[in-house]
């Protein structure tokens, strides 16, 4: 058999979910690449969990918007550890906390070392957390572009953000995937594209992209999508449904 490349979607903390995908999938270590397209932590049962799993199965992993929080927390724990005068200026969230104190330092710097993006040149695609702006190359994207974005300016193509409250998409914008002009397939996580089946964007230079966070901190699905080089232009995709809704959808971006 070829060596596949199998990418999951946004873990959240949903370490029996990722075990039981992962079995699901026929996942072969040391023979396939297995990679998680970022947010393995928070919101679910196990984020420490999910971590050293990854780790332990030699998976990779891009970097998403919730692992980066998660790394600037501890370093603004660290430095309150040290100095009792130093205020954190982040929100107090038990669950990061918890999570950052379950961490070995070598599991931190594995998640604080994660790309924010991974070529698979063999299958003309790219993984990403969150997307891109059209008319970008790859490697002037930002770090912030790539584990934020959703919409962007309709005319000037700028990241916006969310509008509050509700997490609303804001006036004048649209979802970067429907005027993706790159030339690669994009696989990406983020956004919540549906709890029952992911989501393909046709862009408008013939690439496509495909989004594959089915929810499944929100009681929906994980779903894995696997690119089998013996299948021209093959994507399929393998689910498993959650177990239950271990954190309300809309609850926060």
């Amino acid at each position: 058999m070829d060596k596949r490349t199998i990418i999951v979607g946004d873990v959240h903390g949903c370490l029996d979910e990722f075990r039981a995908l992962v079995e699901r999938v026929g996942y072969r270590q040391g023979v396939d690449r297995l990679i998680v397209a970022g947010d393995l932590v928070d919101r679910g049962l196990d984020s420490a969990g999910v971590v050293r799993y990854a780790m332990e199965i030699g998976a990779e992993a891009v970097q998403g918007n919730h692992d980066a929080k998660l790394i600037r927390r501890r370093k603004h724990m660290l430095k309150a550890g040290i100095n009792p005068n130093y205020r954190n200026p982040m929100h107090p969230d038990p669950d990061q906390e918890n999570t950052i104190n379950q961490l070995a330092d070598i599991e931190i710097a594995w998640l604080e070392g994660l790309p924010y993006c991974i070529e698979l040149h063999e299958f003309n695609a790219v993984v990403v957390h969150a997307g891109f702006v059209p008319g970008v190359p790859l490697d002037k994207q930002t770090k912030e572009i790539m584990t934020m974005v959703r919409f962007v300016n309709s005319e000037t193509h700028h990241m916006m953000s969310l509008e509050m409250p509700g997490f609303r998409q804001p006036a004048g914008s649209i979802f970067w995937a429907d005027i993706w002009d790159g030339k690669q397939d994009v696989i990406f996580g983020h956004t919540v594209v549906g709890r029952e089946w992911i989501r393909a964007w046709d862009g408008v230079n013939g690439a496509r992209c495909y989004g594959i966070d089915t929810g499944c901190v929100f009681g929906g699905y994980l779903s894995a999508m696997v690119l089998d080089p013996s299948i021209p232009h093959g994507r399929e995709v393998v689910q498993v449904k959650a177990a239950m809704e271990y954190s309300h959808y809309g609850a926060g971006a």
